[in-house]
């Protein structure tokens, strides 16, 4: 539900119903890939560190496709 809010908000204007099919669309697959590599890193290195880094991956990928919007949005 979050992928297609988010891929809504960030659509352009007009194209917001097929933004949040794309994010929904992409998110649920990745969902099952990160999944595998989390258990694996878990493994590895633990749960704390692990997820520090999987928290720290996420908040810069969040920052990216934000950034990207609203340079599109801009014309930039």
């Amino acid at each position: 539900m979050s992928a297609g809010i988010a891929g809504a908000a960030l659509a352009p204007r007009g194209r917001e119903q097929a933004g949040a099919l794309t994010a929904v669309a992409t998110a649920v697959p990745l969902a099952y890939i990160t999944l595998a590599g989390r258990k694996r890193a878990m493994a590895r290195m633990g749960q704390t560190r692990s997820g520090l880094i999987e928290d720290a991956l996420i908040v810069a990928a969040g920052v990216a496709v934000v950034a990207m919007a609203v340079r599109r949005q801009n014309g930039l």
